[in-house]
């Protein structure tokens, strides 16, 4: 499941249960691909223009 398409704020672990904002310019999102056999997941980092992990998932049936 993909839960959102792009995220402005980020947050991390404060160390005490909670969360924190990340400090400083922070936009990512997600890129994805529909293939006849497969469904390709990218995740961007828009700010420093990086990509910053792929995930590839093959379908058993194809479309």
């Amino acid at each position: 499941m993909v839960n959102t398409g792009a995220v402005q704020t980020g947050y991390t672990d404060n160390g005490q249960g909670g969360e924190s904002a990340v400090p400083g310019t922070f936009n990512q999102g997600l890129q994805v691909e529909v293939h006849n056999d497969r469904v390709v997941l990218k995740a961007r980092d828009f700010a420093t223009h990086t990509w910053l992990k792929q995930i590839t998932v093959p379908l058993a049936t194809p479309m």
